[in-house]
């Protein structure tokens, strides 16, 4: 019993041991090359998470973190809060073990049927749609939105924050070439927690990195166990 408790408590206790020292391996050699940097012990590990998914370092020079971001993702995450994503994919690289660990639930709305007609009916966008589909309900409210793939999804976003929706913390990391640019500018003028990518670069791979490092830190009490806080 008292290993089964160990396991939920710490979900890399699942990993086999070949499996451990690799992901230690890897995350020594992105200290070491990284260097020193500006960002706190617990913002680092999340940047950390996101160059190990991507093997991309450019992102330690990209992220940026509001006031107490992830002190406030932190205390949702322990709270049980929900976890709206724009995208299936980031619902799927979530891994179940770290979510049933507080009980997070992962929503997407996207694809759901009310928000399809929504969207064919007003012509804007299923993110649109789904956002407003979201506040109505009150889903926005102490959740964590993560946002990877579509800028109009954080845009909307950012217009449910300022008629009052209070998100927990918002992951802003869309991709692409038209509006990302000025729904990551919007989102951190916003008055709601956030975490951004800077310019074109974003996606899903990186708000699953990065909603990974946050669960690992909220299973560790919120501390960093993994490897060597390196702050500038």
């Amino acid at each position: 019993m008292d290993d089964l408790i160990k396991t939920q408590r710490n979900p890399a206790h699942q990993m086999t041991e070949r499996g451990r020292a690799i992901e230690e391996e890897s995350f020594r050699v992105v200290d070491e090359e990284a260097g020193p940097h500006s960002f706190s012990e617990l913002e680092w590990p999340i940047v950390r998470r996101m160059i190990h998914a991507t093997a991309d370092f450019e992102y330690k020079e990209l992220t940026r973190f509001s006031p107490k971001a992830v002190e406030a993702g932190l205390k949702a995450l322990m709270a049980g809060a929900r976890i709206l994503v724009d995208a299936r994919m980031i619902a799927c690289g979530l891994n179940p073990e770290r979510l049933r660990l507080f009980g997070n639930e992962v929503v997407e709305l996207l694809s759901h049927p009310e928000v399809v007609e929504r969207a064919k009916a007003t012509g804007g966008t299923r993110a649109e749609a789904a956002v407003r589909y979201a506040e109505e309900r009150g889903l926005l409210e102490g959740a964590i939105v993560g946002v990877g793939n579509a800028p109009t999804f954080l845009l909307a976003l950012v217009e449910a924050v300022r008629r009052g929706a209070q998100p927990a913390l918002v992951l802003g990391m869309p991709v692409g070439f038209v509006n990302v640019l000025e729904a990551k500018r919007a989102l951190m003028e916003a008055p709601v927690p956030w975490i951004v990518t800077e310019g074109r670069k974003g996606g899903s791979t990186l708000v699953v990195a990065a909603l990974h490092a946050l669960l690992r830190l909220a299973a560790d009490g919120g501390v960093d166990t993994s490897k060597a806080y390196r702050g500038g």
